[in-house]
């Protein structure tokens, strides 16, 4: 008979760790082809009202809400989850809801063709993700079999090192753009005016995203409240500088990823952390502009925020289809350390566009926000470039399966900010020059993380023992 030992609601049997209840699947087939199916029905849908000039939202959110019917993502942080959250609220909420898109401005050509080209990213994406993540729980191979758990002593003073490091780094840069005054009076401009400081903008990412996942872990595995606690309260006093609202989101994710990567779409504390990350983006917007900003006028901004669609169209209508405009324009950071560069470059899609449709914005370095649609209009002529958002996508899901299969800290992690990284290329471009920096220090998270489980050898799959040793599906 076989021997099970319980690990906090999971079982192993007999030393190889199977599920006890968390029901934890590859995406089936069947939903698989069923998603492809509604895919090409809607590619001639949305295209073909494109064609005739008919209006293409209605077509757009019945397609998005069938898409969601029929694969709707099981839990919170699954990349699907936030590729539905950001058509969602870009493409969905926005235009039927934002004052913008309001007095019939929708029923203009180059809309229909907005709707047709983010359906046909939206589509191949959710293929994407789930033949990415099916791939991974079926064929990788788990790590070493021994259970690795993170020493406490050493996690503690790493802790109290990243603590230093990271208020540090958020001490140079408010000395670098300006000293604690101009922050304090106007944090927003100040976000925006704090060039020269470069360096230690990426130190400070480094620096709280690990600071962020050993809180949490070291919370987690002593079931303490306090390291939680602590950070957040950290997070908030140092969040003006950190200031873009998808990295405060990180930050917060990261910190309680350890109780939230199985949770459920639909559990209290997925609802919880929804309701937080709203807060984050209102208070993100409040800071930016609350030298204006009022209660009266703080909803109409907020959805005033999703530009994504606005601006996909006046590309549609302003620019013709190309091949490689802007897509090198992130490689101009390279430039930099020889001195090469210069004050006029561009370093994405998004700078030369802002430069050409809100020069005074860029006069400050503040920059408007197109999504990867235009990436591909202006680069693959739109359609050569499926292929690409499709691996993109792909590669995405492989990590989220890896995460499910091996439940490493390292691959929690990885899974995790490349999920949030999406959205910030799926409203701008393929390439950003962060990418540089950020997917080698991902890699060296996974590194060094990958054998370091959350509760001993539980992964939580529903597959058989001699499957588990040979990674065979």
């Amino acid at each position: 008979m076989s021997v099970t030992r319980r690990f906090g609601g999971l079982m192993t049997y007999a030393g190889t760790p199977c599920n006890a209840g968390a029901g934890i699947r590859p995406p089936s087939t069947q939903r698989i082809l069923l998603l492809s199916l509604l895919y090409l029905v809607g590619l001639t849908l949305v295209f073909g009202n494109a064609h005739e000039e008919s209006q293409n939202f209605l077509a757009f959110f019945c397609l998005y809400w069938v898409s969601f019917i029929l694969a709707p993502p099981a839990r919170i942080l699954s990349p699907l989850t936030f590729f539905y959250l950001y058509y969602g609220l870009w493409f969905v909420v926005a235009p039927m809801f934002a004052g913008r898109y309001q007095n019939d401005v929708m029923s203009a050509s180059e809309y229909g063709w907005a709707f047709a080209f983010a359906y046909a990213v939206f589509g191949i994406g959710l293929i994407s993700l789930l033949l990415g993540e099916k791939f991974a729980m079926r064929w990788l191979a788990s790590p070493a079999r021994q259970t690795a758990r993170l020493p406490m002593g050493r996690l503690r003073w790493g802790m109290v090192f990243l603590y230093v490091v990271s208020t540090l780094a958020v001490v140079c840069i408010v000395l670098a753009s300006g000293g604690f005054a101009v922050w304090i009076n106007d944090p927003g401009d100040a976000f925006l005016n704090r060039g020269g400081s470069g360096v230690f903008v990426i130190l400070s990412h480094f620096s709280s995203m690990a600071l962020a996942l050993t809180a949490g872990y070291y919370g987690y595995a002593k079931k303490k409240i306090w390291p939680i606690l602590l950070f957040l309260g950290w997070l908030i006093l140092t969040s003006p500088v950190h200031g873009s609202k998808f990295q405060l989101a990180l930050l917060i994710i990261l910190t309680i990823l350890p109780w939230m990567r199985h949770s459920k779409l639909f559990a209290w504390d997925s609802i919880c952390l929804g309701i937080g990350l709203v807060l984050v983006l209102g208070l993100g917007l409040y800071f930016r502009n609350h030298s204006w900003i009022d209660a009266q006028t703080f909803l109409p901004y907020t959805l005033n925020y999703f530009t994504a669609l606005e601006n996909l169209a006046v590309s549609i209508r302003d620019f013709a289809p190309g091949g490689m405009e802007t897509f090198f324009l992130p490689f101009n950071k390279f430039l930099m350390p020889f001195g090469l560069s210069d004050p006029s470059f561009y370093f994405d899609m998004n700078h030369y566009l802002t430069d050409i449709y809100f020069p005074h914005a860029w006069e400050i370095r503040a920059t408007e926000q197109w999504p990867v649609e235009t990436d591909l209009y202006l680069n693959f002529y739109f359609f050569a470039g499926l292929p690409v958002v499709a691996a993109f996508l792909w590669c995405i899901g492989v990590l989220y399966g890896m995460a499910l299969r091996w439940d490493t800290v390292g691959a929690w992690f990885a899974s995790t900010v490349v999920t949030i990284f999406m959205i910030s290329h799926l409203r701008g471009s393929l390439i950003n020059h962060t990418d540089f920096y950020m997917y080698p220090y991902i890699f060296m998270m996974f590194f060094l993380f990958r054998r370091y489980v959350f509760r001993g050898k539980t992964i939580g799959l529903e597959v058989q023992p001699s499957l588990r040793s040979t990674g065979s599906p």
